[in-house]
């Protein structure tokens, strides 16, 4: 099992001092537009404050090179850690992202929702896409997918992640090595009513 990045650990710091917090504050996941973009983190650590006291219970399913396997899960069974790692990895509200990325802003009618979406100028950075939706008269967040790519001589790998707040969490990611077989890993945790 990998070892936390540090980054991770200074999520999971702040998701613990979250919860000593006293005084509740309104979220601003998109920071200053000016000044930075949509913070993953940020949404993380609000999810988790909003969500993590519910008594949720997921199905995890997972698929690994076409064979299936499930459990049912209750919230605190969960291992975070090694699931909020593939979201937290994909952060690009540092301001050191800038001018990396196309910025589209658009509305659909037929679902009523806003579009935020995010595409990477330099095909080497690590996250590829972001695209946000929202209920475009109030905002709230309905969906977040983000698109990875990395690759180096041992290989490459690609990732497409899910969240729909307190309704799936999906990770999928294609590893194509350089030396032996692909492999597909599907991870999918769907919240049961």
């Amino acid at each position: 099992m990998k070892q936390p990045t540090f980054k991770l650990s200074i999520v999971l710091v702040l998701i613990a001092l979250s919860f000593s917090a006293c005084k509740e504050r309104i979220p601003d996941y998109f920071a200053n537009v000016e000044g930075s973009y949509f913070s993953i983190n940020q949404f993380i650590l609000e999810e988790w404050r909003t969500h993590a006291r519910e008594p949720i219970v997921f199905k995890k399913t997972v698929t690994l090179n076409g064979k299936t396997d499930s459990t049912v899960n209750n919230v605190m069974q969960v291992d975070w850690i090694d699931v909020l790692r593939y979201f937290s990895e994909t952060e690009i509200g540092d301001r050191k992202f800038l001018g990396k990325y196309k910025f589209t802003q658009f509305d659909d009618d037929m679902d009523n929702t806003t579009n935020l979406y995010y595409m990477a100028l330099d095909e080497n950075l690590y996250t590829q896409k972001l695209l946000i939706t929202m209920n475009k008269f109030s905002k709230k967040l309905t969906g977040i997918y983000i698109e990875t790519d990395k690759s180096n001589y041992f290989g490459s790998t690609h990732q497409k992640l899910l969240y729909r707040p307190a309704k799936t969490i999906q990770i999928q990611q294609f590893e194509h090595p350089l030396i032996g077989g692909k492999k597909e890993l599907k991870i999918q945790y769907d919240a049961l009513d």
